[in-house]
């Protein structure tokens, strides 16, 4: 059991290491070669913070532990509404912009009851996954078109409509992660720190270092939940849903409460909700086109159902007054709270 915590721990850290080098440097090679900023955060950043889901599903799935990989897409959406927004909201109320749930929260409640009709066969198969993954495209090419006409005036401005954006990849929340923590300005245009060969060959150094340590983390993290898994005598899809997607959703919990203590409380909920609808068509579809993922009906119970309750649980909270409330927040953890005890 030691050399599983260990194995856990060491694929932990090196998940968080791997995806913090892979945005930074991607985002500064984005940067100077003048990609817009916007466009940025709508893919690399949004990308860099599911990459821990990505990289762990998919490498689960592929080796036949598809319990793993759902449990991990299905607990990490309960995390990142019940302990993500429950924190930020502990730490700071989270005003909502009421066009940020008109749009996110319908689009993951409706995901993730297409997943339900999916399992009715009692599995995700690759047509499924190449569905979801189709959807996902759709919905990250209506972004980028929607985002784009006004993005010069929002970078200006500093991102003064910030429920504008949402999926994980708000600049707000994205570049402090990326980049703000060792005094870089947000990239707005061609940088000159990184134009020259030396400084950007120190950038691809550093975005391949951490796609390598995203890897190493994930088979790290994989092996060691299995093995806690057979050791506690508990299903592998439970252990994904608890340790492996906690641990998989620190970078959102780190860019909401950055965006939260910042006042920018739809960056911080867009930042869940984003990362929902990316790990729900991204990650599962990737998961399900990889191998295909056993759905039995205590599965869809324990996983599914959750995720769809916590999901739809945020639009009365919000709606309460337009923000969730510290009060609201100590209800979302108890929930969260009683989601854990409940699965053990």
């Amino acid at each position: 059991m030691i050399l599983d915590l260990l194995l856990f721990a060491g694929g932990l850290v090196a998940l968080a290491a791997g995806a913090d080098w892979l945005v930074r440097g991607a985002v500064s090679l984005a940067a100077s070669a003048g990609i817009p900023p916007l466009v940025i955060g709508l893919t690399v950043v949004a990308f860099g913070t599911s990459a821990p889901e990505l990289v762990v599903s998919v490498g689960a799935s592929w080796r036949g532990q598809g319990g793993l990989a759902l449990g991990n897409v299905m607990g990490s959406t309960v995390a990142n509404v019940g302990l993500i927004v429950g924190l930020t909201a502990l730490f700071s109320p989270v005003a909502i912009h009421r066009r940020l749930l008109a749009r996110e929260t319908p689009l993951v409640v409706a995901v993730l009851a297409v997943v339900l009709a999916l399992s009715y066969n009692a599995a995700l198969g690759r047509l499924d996954g190449l569905a979801l993954l189709a959807a996902f495209a759709v919905y990250l090419a209506f972004l980028l078109r929607w985002a784009l006409p006004g993005q010069s005036g929002m970078a200006r401005a500093g991102m003064d409509d910030p429920q504008a954006v949402t999926p994980g990849a708000l600049l707000e929340a994205g570049t402090l992660a990326a980049g703000e923590e060792d005094g870089q300005e947000t990239p707005a245009g061609p940088d000159d720190r990184t134009a020259g060969g030396t400084n950007r060959a120190l950038e691809v150094g550093r975005t391949a270092v951490g796609l390598a340590a995203l890897l190493l983390g994930a088979h790290g993290l994989v092996e060691g939940a299995t093995g806690l898994a057979l050791v506690l005598g508990v299903p592998e899809a439970v252990v994904g849903a608890t340790l492996v997607a906690v641990g998989t959703s620190l970078p959102e919990l780190a860019s909401s409460a950055v965006a939260a203590a910042r006042g920018l409380g739809d960056v911080a909920v867009g930042n869940v909700l984003g990362s929902n609808v990316f790990n729900l068509g991204l990650v599962l579809g990737a998961s399900a086109l990889a191998r295909p993922i056993q759905m039995d009906p205590r599965t869809v119970v324990t996983q599914v159902l959750p995720a769809l309750a916590f999901s739809m649980l945020l639009v009365p909270l919000a709606y309460t007054g337009r923000r969730v409330s510290r009060a609201e927040g100590v209800l979302l953890l108890a929930a969260y709270g009683g989601f854990l005890v409940w699965l053990f």
